[in-house]
């Protein structure tokens, strides 16, 4: 069977200790003045760069040129000339990026260093302004247009940085979801090339992937016609040591005749075999030198004194390290956020409404906006809670049998109120009492 799934730090333009030194992470409203909007569309090399009219019933594009992306040059010169453009309003400069995979971020350290504000606004809201003139051109500047043309209409977002340690909790735990889900890859992998080759060999061992069969794994000893030409004193010893004396002759036996009676595929013999050698390989390291260190790191970052604040949520079921380090990490400080409702939205866990004349019209989706890991870590927890704790579990059918919800929509639902309940503990510093949660 198949495996399911488990379980960019912005550059640095200067080597400075205090990087960030009074910068105030808890809040960045924008303050109540006029602004003169550019909206910068990154990309890797270049970046569409529009100056609109900073009054609200004028559209006017005051400037607009293509610069290229991380030259300070060309930095240069667009500081030169938002200023020179604000001064005539006697408006101030912001800068709104579309936030476009990693492209925007310099260019917002730089101007943030600099003194200048700044905004982001996402994809979805720049196709959205693009899709409302009757003519859909799409080009650089066209979006850098909708993306001032998004802060004017006030929806655009202030942009945070996470002071540390919560920013390398992050990435630290980012990385960590990379890894594991390479590392699922590589079991899926691994599994078909078995299966081709071998069928019976997994029903020899109690897991498919653990050390006996990545050492065989490794010895290109699964395919039928390697088992049947490998000496048996040799199948033994590499099986005896790879299990530290559990297994020995007996499973070298019960491999060789399975090797006798199953049916071999008579193409790609060593290509389908050293294939499996290298995912074993690649399998065991990955769970031998990256991981660990990265597992530790977690850990020691929870475990400092220093942290920002303090929070018990290892006393919930199935919050372990890395699961309170994933939301802690993608969540942020708490006093960003005014609301639980707005916590859960971050989390993308809120569904999207379409109601018309009080009713409801199609069907209920989840918005999955926000941070699509702390999403995707809450779905794992929510459905062990689904499974394995009682009221969670009494939640799970309710949203099944009452509410006739799909088994992913009702896990939703479950990990919507674990993102509530450690929210809470969080922000309050609070210990976690199952009887007032459920």
């Amino acid at each position: 069977m198949a495996h399911s799934y488990a379980r960019l730090l912005d550059p640095a333009l200067e080597d400075d200790r205090t990087l960030f030194a009074g910068y105030d992470a808890r809040r960045e409203p924008l303050e109540d003045r006029l602004y003169l909007p550019c909206g910068i569309d990154p990309h890797g090399d270049i970046c569409g760069v529009v100056f609109v009219h900073p009054y609200p019933q004028h559209t006017q594009v005051l400037s607009q040129r293509i610069v290229r992306n991380n030259n300070l040059q060309d930095m240069l010169a667009m500081i030169e000339n938002g200023d020179r453009l604000a001064a005539r309003f006697q408006a101030t400069p912001i800068y709104v990026f579309e936030s476009t995979n990693v492209f925007w971020r310099a260019q917002r350290n730089f101007l943030h260093r600099a003194g200048y504000a700044t905004a982001t606004v996402c994809g979805r809201q720049t196709k959205h302004a693009r899709s409302t003139v009757t003519r859909k051109a799409h080009n650089d500047l066209k979006d850098a247009y909708n993306i001032a043309k998004v802060f004017k209409q006030g929806e655009s977002h202030a942009t945070r940085i996470l002071p540390e340690p919560l920013a390398s909790l992050r990435e630290y735990c980012r990385l960590h979801q990379f890894l594991v889900s390479y590392s699922v890859a590589l079991q899926n992998r691994m599994y078909c090339i078995r299966y081709q080759i071998h069928p019976e060999f997994d029903d020899h061992f109690s897991k498919s992937v653990c050390p006996t069969t990545l050492a065989l794994m490794e010895a290109e000893l699964v395919h039928p016609l390697h088992l049947l030409a490998c000496d048996l004193d040799h199948l033994t010893h590499v099986i005896r040591t790879a299990s530290h004396g559990k297994l020995g002759r007996q499973r070298a036996e019960e491999l060789s005749l399975s090797a006798q009676s199953t049916f071999p595929p008579p193409y790609a013999v060593p290509g389908l075999s050293f294939g499996l050698k290298i995912l074993a390989q690649a399998y065991r390291h990955l769970h031998t030198h990256l991981l660990p260190p990265l597992v530790q790191r977690i850990q020691t970052i929870l475990e400092a004194d220093g942290f920002p604040f303090t929070h018990y949520l290892d006393e919930i079921p199935y919050f372990g390290s890395i699961v309170t380090g994933n939301y802690l990490g993608e969540l942020g400080l708490p006093s960003w956020f005014s609301t639980v409702d707005s916590v859960v939205a971050w989390f993308g866990l809120d569904p999207s409404v379409a109601e018309s004349a009080n009713k409801p019209t199609g069907q209920t989706h989840l918005t999955k906006r926000g941070t699509k890991y702390g999403r995707r870590i809450m779905w794992l927890v929510g459905r062990n809670w689904s499974r394995f704790v009682p009221q969670g579990r009494r939640l799970y059918l309710k949203e099944r049998n009452q509410h006739k919800r799909s088994f992913d929509a009702a896990v939703c639902v479950v990990a919507a109120k674990l993102v509530r309940i450690a929210f809470a503990m969080v922000r309050d510093g609070s210990h976690f009492d199952i009887d007032k949660a459920f």
